[in-house]
């Protein structure tokens, strides 16, 4: 650079790349901000035609719940029947009220106010005053991961939050 004579790698990366992927549409945005640039946002502004955020995907083959061999029960599109016996089985792996009528919401992924954990926070109040449960998975944050666990202090019949990650799990809430 000018000011300091160092190289800076990431800035020739950009430059002369072709393309230039990252983790989401939004963090493709985010990228181009003096917030999210780092000193590097007009730099990346000029480069918006070659930038893509691709969103994270599952293997089809892995997650097929006709097949997954992480869940108790099997369903498929043509017959839905066993996804309720998945989600009674996870209530009561988790210690929740075996409730099959119950709507439950599940969360797998990083506790992070980037990911939008904090919608997550505000809304958690308000959503336990409806009928549902809601089940999380994730690690991150600290402050994010002592929220997760005093909702499942504070909503014992409604929330549950598993600190870290656990792919047998993920698939079983993903199931549930």
């Amino acid at each position: 650079t000018p000011v300091t004579g160092a190289v800076n790698v990431l800035k020739g990366a950009i430059v002369t790349s072709d393309r230039i992927i990252t983790v989401s549409q939004g963090y493709a945005w985010e990228i181009t901000t003096v917030e999210g640039g780092y000193g590097l946002q007009d730099l990346l502004s000029s480069r918006k035609s070659v930038i893509n955020g691709i969103t994270n995907g599952i293997n089809i083959d892995e997650w097929d719940p006709s097949k997954d061999e992480h869940i108790p029960f099997h369903y498929s599109l043509d017959d839905y029947s066993n996804k309720v016996k998945c989600k009674m089985a996870l209530q009561k792996e988790l210690g929740l009220p075996i409730r099959p009528e119950c709507p439950m919401i599940g969360f797998i992924g990083r506790l992070d106010y980037q990911k939008g954990i904090d919608l997550i926070q505000t809304a958690g109040p308000d959503l336990m005053v409806d009928d549902i449960q809601f089940v999380m998975l994730g690690s991150g944050d600290p402050k994010c991961e002592s929220w997760m666990r005093s909702m499942e202090e504070t909503y014992r019949d409604k929330f549950r939050g598993w600190v870290g990650f656990n792919v047998p799990i993920s698939h079983r809430i993903t199931a549930g």
